[in-house]
Order: C-alpha cells, then structure tokens, then sequence
C-alpha cells in the first residue's frame, strides 16, 4: 500500500508530479513575462539550472504565490492585492539567487535555518531574519491576509525538537512514503493564534480546524506550505501524524495543479456537498464538502489508514525511543480512517460526472487500494457507523470538559443535559425496536430513563445531570455497537422511504444541537 501512494504513476509517484509542476510554472511564467521582468529573468535563469534547483525555486512558494497571483488576476481582469512592483520584485530576487543560492528563494533570508529531516529539502520557519528580505516580507503579508486570527511564530526549543522528531519517526514508519509526500512541502510553519479577538477565514482552510482550536491547515492559494498549532507537536507520535496528513493535501493541490482532477466547468460554489458525518453539524458551516474537499480528504484518510496500521504494529517496538502513546489506539484510528475514505470514495463516485478524466481515474485508483487493503469494509452506503464514532468522541469531549475545575454549574446547562439524554434514549429504543436487536437492552435504557426523570423531579446538580448524561451515553454505545452496519440500511417498519441510519443520524445531531453551547464553553 505504501509503494503505491509513493510510487503509482500519475497520482503517486512524486518525481514525475514534481516534473509535470515544473512544466506547469514555467508555462505560467511564460504567459507572465510580457507583464513582468522577473518572470522574464526567471526563465532565463531556470534554463541552465539542474532538476533539484527546479523543484527548489520554482517550488518556492513566495515563487509561486507571486506567479499565479499576478496570472489569475492578468487572466480574470481582477484587481491585484499587492503592488504589481511587490510582485515583479519577488520573481526577480528569485532570479538573482537561483544563479547563486543553494537554498529556496524564501529560505534565503533566514538567519537559521532549520531542515525537516536530512531526507527532505523541507524547512522551518523561524525568526530572526535578514534585514533586506523582500521574499520574507512578502510572505508575511500573504500569511497575514490569509489567515486573521494567527500570527507566524518561530518554534521554541522543545516544539522545534518535536517537530524534528516526529520527521524522523515518519521517516522511520513510512520510509518510503515519507520523502514522497514531504518532497511537496517546501516550507512548515509553527503558526499560533493572536492573543485579540480574530478569525481564521473559511475559505482558507483547507484541513484542521480553524477558531478557537486551530490544529493544522494547508492553504490552496499557499502551495507548498503546512501550518502547524503548537497543540498538535506535543510528541513525536503527534507531530509525525500531522506531517504525514497536511503534506498529502499539499501534494494533492500540486495534482490539481497538473492533472484534470475536476470538470473544466468546475466550481466549488456550485458544487454538489458531500456531509461528513463525523464531524459535528454547525450553525455557521455549511453541510457538506464540496467535490474537491471531499477528493483530498479521501486521499489523506486512505494514507492515514496506512500510518495508522503501521503505528498500531510498531509502537511497542518503538516506544523506547520516541515515547509512548498519548492519544487514540492507533487500530481504532486506523479502522476509522478506512471506514472515512471509504464513505467518501462511495459518495464521490455517485458525482463522477462533475470529474475531469484524471479525477475519475483517481477516484478508481484511490477506490482500489482501499478495496486491497480494508480488513472490513462497511456496505456501501452505509453511514450510521460514522455517527456513532461522532457520538462516542462527543461524550469523551463532555467527559474530559467535566474534568475541569471550572465546569459549568448553571441550571439551565443540567435540565439541558437530563433533556438530551432522554432524547437519545428515545432515539436508541427506535432503533432496537426496527432492527430486532435484544430486547435486555431496552429494558436497561427505560431504567436509566426513569433515573432521569427522578433526577429532573428533584432538580439534581449539574455534576449529578452530567453523570447521569454519561451513563446514558454509554448505554446507548452498548445497545447500538453490536448492531452489523448492514442493519442500519434496514428501511423502518410502515415508514419504508425512511432507514434506520436516518433514525441514528436525526438522534445523534438533535443531542448535538442541545449540547452545542456547552460544549462551546
């Protein structure tokens, strides 16, 4: 499964996607260099230049911010965000040292600097800088409109050694995946929140999580460049996750770059939504992907099933030198990312038309390995699977927020607690009773609901409301984990245009919905 993500030709192999990205940057810069100087100066330097000097300055991401900025504005007729002179500067200091620099354009004004791991030409921003960096400046103003609610940080000590760490771990679980994808990332920036009020934009982000728990992101429009929270670099284990998931959408943008992933008509606005049911609902978000959010998701959840695999076979092997496990079992994590991509590839292939010719023949590619190597696929269109790993992480966040020594107390947060858990206990008896599962179950539940109501009498505490609220939840993960997925496509008894799933979808979201505001706080 490895030698096929690293290796595949179109879709793997990155030497022959690093070529075609040369050829795709050259391209622009010739429809550039009537309009610009530098674009000019930076052709004529690229033609005595080696490959890995290719990939080095024509990979830059100021390079290429500048270049396809200044062409899609030329092309569209758009008002410039910066000065055509910034612009044409940042192509032409590219010029100049990729006749005389060994190192990335963007990486030429750093005062340190700091290298991923000895088998990538990845680097790591870090501050001080010179004082004349035109490219650093510039990079600093695309960041800062790009992102609001996060500023550029230079890693301390300890992040910085984990971060270098977790590269290496990487390196040593996926020897040869690892120098793949990290081939197309040229730059990693530890990037932390502002201390005022602010946001990081939507349309930005591209994984991660943006406010208030910003995780990791990639940028469309910041080819070449993961930003990494501090909050995700906390152990090698950590950190080698990360890199592994933000450099995959990264190698994917460069995909898009050069292969007819999507229709020529394609727009992302219009586009057909795809709802991960994983993740939960939002006032403010929208109710699904778009087809090309859903097309480099699948693509990162199908090498995290590989990472993870690999993890749950090696840990114990490796923890004496990187640390054991903080975070979820590596097998389960591994399982829910097949059970992901394969939900995904299902819904994505239902849209094949709105593809172009590569993004069908990615979609089978991607469809195939994930048929090679799940263990136990779920029926295709299945889903209720994924709600209910929704609904388990749900509880551990309430479980872990009641943890806390300042844990809400408000009255109204435990009638809306008691409210919940007897909404869910309704939902969970429904299912039972459409799927014929163990009656004993439901005997349980109708126990834990009549506990409720007494607790509902007396006006129990928050800290009694929220145990109680837990306990359910459990209940409920005990009745409906056995339940074979196939049993959920089941259509409900005299209500046959609806299915069980529907039922565990609506019961899961209606908690979620009542719980929103607690779980904000």
């Amino acid at each position: 499964m490895e030698e096929i993500l690293a290796g595949d030709r179109p879709f793997g192999d990155c030497d022959y996607i690093r070529q075609r990205t040369h050829l795709h940057y050259r391209h622009r810069l010739l429809l550039l260099k009537e309009h610009s100087k530098g674009a000019h100066l930076l052709l004529t330097a690229q033609d005595d230049a080696s490959g890995d000097r290719h990939h080095q300055v024509l990979g830059d991401p100021a390079v290429r911010v500048a270049t396809d900025t200044w062409l899609s504005a030329v092309r569209g007729g758009r008002e410039l965000p910066w000065p055509e002179e910034e612009l044409d500067a940042v192509l032409e200091t590219a010029a100049a040292q990729g006749l005389r620099a060994t190192v990335p354009p963007l990486a030429e004004g750093a005062a340190d600097l700091v290298r991923l791991h000895e088998a990538a030409g990845t680097w790591v921003w870090s501050e001080p800088r010179a004082e004349v960096d035109p490219l650093g400046e510039f990079f600093r103003r695309v960041f800062s409109a790009s992102f609001q609610g996060l500023v550029l940080t230079s890693p301390g000590g300890r992040v910085r050694e984990t971060l270098l760490r977790g590269a290496e771990l990487l390196h040593e679980l996926c020897p040869t995946l690892a120098p793949s994808a990290l081939s197309h990332v040229h730059l990693v920036v530890v990037a932390g929140k502002k201390s005022s009020p602010g946001s990081v934009s939507p349309g930005s982000v591209s994984s991660g999580s943006a406010s208030p728990g910003f995780a990791s992101l990639t940028h469309p429009r910041i080819p070449g460049v993961i930003f990494l929270s501090p909050a995700v670099l906390g152990d090698a284990w950590q950190a080698a996750e990360y890199l592994l998931h933000e450099a995959m959408h990264v190698k994917f943008t460069d995909l898009e770059h050069t292969h007819s992933l999507l229709d020529e008509d394609y727009d992302a606005a219009a586009s057909p939504l795809i709802r991960p049911h994983w993740n939960r609902a939002r006032p403010e978000a929208s109710e699904g992907w778009p087809l090309d959010r859903a097309l480099t998701v699948s693509h990162v959840y199908t090498t995290l099933a590989l990472f993870h695999s690999t993890v749950a076979a090696r840990h114990a092997e490796l923890a004496g030198r990187y640390g054991p496990i903080t975070g979820a079992d590596p097998a389960r994590q591994a399982r829910r990312s097949f059970d992901r991509a394969q939900y995904l590839l299902h819904r994505l292939g239902r849209h094949a038309e709105r593809l172009g010719a590569g993004g069908r023949l990615f979609l089978r590619w991607l469809g195939g390995i994930n048929e090679a190597f799940d263990p136990s696929p779920a029926p295709e269109g299945a889903y209720a699977h994924l709600v209910l790993d929704l609904y388990e992480r749900e509880a551990d966040t309430i479980r872990r927020a009641l943890s806390r020594p300042d844990a809400g107390r408000a009255d109204e947060d435990a009638a809306g607690l008691r409210s919940a858990a007897r909404q869910e206990i309704s939902g969970c008896l429904a299912v039972l009773a459409a799927t014929g599962e163990p009656s004993g179950q439901g005997h349980e539940l109708q126990d834990q609901d009549r506990v409720l109501t007494e607790l509902e009498s007396s006006g129990a505490s928050f800290r009694d409301s929220a145990e109680a609220f837990l306990r359910t939840r459990n209940l409920v993960l005990r009745a409906l984990g056995p339940v074979p997925p196939a049993a959920f496509l089941s259509p409900v008894p005299h209500r046959p245009e609806e299915t069980v799933a529907e039922i565990v979808r609506a019961m899961v979201e209606e908690s979620g919905r009542r719980l929103g505001a607690l779980l904000e706080r």
